[in-house]
């Protein structure tokens, strides 16, 4: 792939005009629960924050149980003695479920993906995280030189614009789209060339025209190679992503706003596949990660921090002169990074997390 941080600018380079698609294997997004409790309302904002100040640590996986935190969530750092459920009481979660989103729930077509800040286990999606994050989508959010799908419109509006749109492509999500089997083994040559007949016969119905190379290759399961698989799954996202452009259909995310602001979408993902999100709520967790975030960051009220100016720590975007001062009427009616119904709903949800 070359340097990430001239990657995006060498796309523009080799097709100058028009827009271009970029799907990336790894999470863009993550889980509400979490959010909530660190206090991020959007994804893209959020990217700007990590690795600085108060998120200086973010990217650098924990190393013992006690260092996990909402300003550190990526665990393990080494193998040994390590349990998910570690996790899960470092960052004051219930369960699994709220370490995933929505769109990493199981399906018809696929298992559930593995929780985002994992970072152990030859199926982990942690550590491509932290370089998609840290490398590639902070610094381009940064220079204003891509949009990411859904955070910033839908789809065929972001394709229109004529720039450069970041998606999540998941392979395993377009296994069955193709039509492949279950369970064919993509980690050994033999899996992957079972399945050539398949997806050739996918590219033919869709008008998909392969490189006579390339056709060769599917044939023959992209050799012995340790990186066959990466190849493979690297077809598979490219031919999802066909897919979904070609039928608009397969560019739907819910309407959701946790999904649209903070936990991302897997291209291609039918919505009703997935079931609406029931994150567990318990009140000693969510004051454990309160207290644990105020510790490590600061981002809730203190005496020192009353009547200074400050972001707000829910959307990330309105600036206080003299905090807290205005909180009631930002937060009823245009912060970012508060739901509820009414206002007083969201006043409550906000006095609740960041005031009390």
């Amino acid at each position: 792939m070359g340097s990430t941080d001239s990657f995006f600018a060498r796309l523009r380079e080799k097709s100058p005009r028009g827009a271009i698609l970029a799907g990336f294997d790894f999470p863009i997004g993550v889980p509400r629960a979490y959010a909530e409790r660190a206090g991020f309302g959007r994804l893209p904002e959020m990217l700007l924050h990590l690795g600085n100040g108060a998120w200086a640590d973010f990217y650098n996986p924990a190393e013992r149980p006690d260092e996990i935190s909402l300003a550190r969530p990526f665990y393990p750092r080494t193998v040994g003695g390590t349990r998910k459920q570690q996790l899960l009481d470092g960052l004051g979660l219930c369960s699994a479920d709220e370490l995933r989103r929505q769109c990493d729930r199981r399906t018809a077509a696929r298992g559930n993906a593995c929780e985002i800040f994992w970072t152990l286990g030859a199926n982990q999606v942690g550590r491509a995280a932290i370089q998609g994050w840290r490398d590639l989508l902070a610094p381009a959010v940064r220079s204003r030189s891509i949009s990411i799908w859904p955070f910033d419109g839908e789809l065929p509006v972001l394709m229109a614009s004529g720039g450069i749109i970041v998606v999540e492509a998941y392979p395993a999500e377009t296994y069955g789209h193709l039509g492949l089997s279950r369970g064919f083994g993509k980690r050994s040559r033999e899996g992957r060339t079972s399945q050539a007949r398949t997806i050739l016969s996918w590219c033919e119905r869709n008008g998909v025209v392969l490189q006579p190379e390339l056709a060769a290759n599917i044939k023959d399961g992209f050799g012995n190679s340790a990186t066959g698989e990466d190849v493979f799954d690297a077809l598979i996202g490219l031919l999802g992503m066909i897919e979904a452009v070609c039928d608009p259909s397969k560019c739907v995310a819910p309407q959701d706003p946790a999904v649209r602001d903070i936990e991302g979408w897997i291209l291609g993902t039918d919505p009703a596949s997935t079931g609406p999100t029931n994150v567990m709520r318990r009140r000693s967790a969510r004051r454990q990660a309160k207290q644990e975030f105020r510790r490590k960051t600061g981002v809730a009220t203190t005496p020192a921090q009353e009547g200074r100016d400050r972001l707000c720590p829910a959307c990330r975007q309105k600036r206080f002169v003299r905090w807290p001062s205005g909180w009631d009427s930002h937060a009823a009616h245009r912060c970012t990074g508060i739901q509820g119904d009414t206002p007083e709903e969201r006043k409550r949800a906000f006095r609740e997390r960041y005031l009390c």
